[in-house]
């Protein structure tokens, strides 16, 4: 009885040690690779072998969250590290890190704005995968607020009020370092597009690429002809316990940013990410 316990646990840890759990929020889908974390329909695990490389076909325009567990996926697969990439769900961030500190899941399945978590104990912060600047956000408001709407690249953020979420310290940095007049915090973003439409605040950041965007409360329509450049880098954070894991994607990233042109960069373009489309925009960042 004893040996048949015994061996339950080696084949239970040789399972484990095969696949890499990484935390994606609920939200998460992929209809090419029919990717999500707990909904039907999809699958929430992904063969490494099948791992499209970096700058595959498949990957093209298939924007930032899907190439950061890519880069996750291709690292591992360099180092033979684990069989199969296992996603599992969170509704945020927070509670994300939580399950990895806790040992529920191996990481956070997607980049960090490292500024927001470098003052966090127990944590292992790997090279940026997008770097400062690279990370450009539109401004956006509700379709009933024509008012900033219809301001264009003539708005003066200085005598408006910017709407975000408490713990998103880095779209905070952004909001005061373009001299927004007042920011206000609120405690999810499921609150941000009502705050703003009853007039209580004017304007939030949000993707650049989405002319329109509804996963912050309701539909935010973007102000046409601004953006705004983040003064902050995004990499993977890890529980310290994954040292192995962390050496195996420091290596990788080191080892596609020496490559010419710096396929990390690359990859993030070939997503559709980073874009040259938006240069012409004013930049209330500089």
């Amino acid at each position: 009885m004893r040996s048949f316990l015994t061996l339950l646990l080696l084949i239970s840890s040789h399972l484990s040690a095969d696949t890499l759990s990484i935390g994606v929020h609920a939200n998460y889908v992929n209809e090419h690779f029919k990717l999500a974390a707990g909904r039907a329909g999809y699958s929430n695990v992904l063969p490494v072998k099948e791992c499209p490389e970096l700058d595959s076909e498949q990957l093209k325009g298939s924007q930032r969250i899907t190439m950061d567990i890519m880069v996750i996926c291709n690292a591992v697969k360099s180092a033979k590290y684990v069989d199969l990439l296992r996603l599992a769900p969170y509704p945020n961030v927070a509670r994300g890190l939580q399950l990895a500190n806790n040992n529920k899941i191996d990481m956070v399945g997607q980049s960090l704005f490292e500024g927001d978590h470098r003052k966090e104990e127990n944590l292992l912060i790997t090279h940026p995968v997008i770097r400062i600047g690279e990370f450009q956000v539109g401004i956006f408001s509700t379709k009933n607020r024509t008012d900033i709407l219809e301001l264009g690249d003539s708005i003066d953020v200085t005598k408006l009020r910017g709407v975000t979420v408490k713990s998103w310290k880095t779209d905070q940095a952004a909001l005061n370092n373009i001299g927004t007049k007042q920011v206000n915090l609120l405690p999810t973003r499921n609150l941000i597009a009502n705050f703003i439409s009853s007039g209580r605040g004017d304007f939030t950041l949000s993707y650049l690429k989405e002319p329109v965007v509804t996963r912050i409360g309701g539909e935010l329509i973007r102000v046409p002809g601004v953006k705004v450049s983040f003064d902050a880098s995004r990499s993977f954070i890890l529980p310290a316990r994954n040292t192995q894991l962390y050496t195996i994607l420091q290596s990788y990233i080191q080892e596609q940013r020496q490559k010419s042109p710096d396929a990390i960069r690359q990859a993030y373009i070939h997503a559709g990410f980073i874009t040259e489309d938006y240069d012409h925009w004013r930049d209330l960042a500089e």
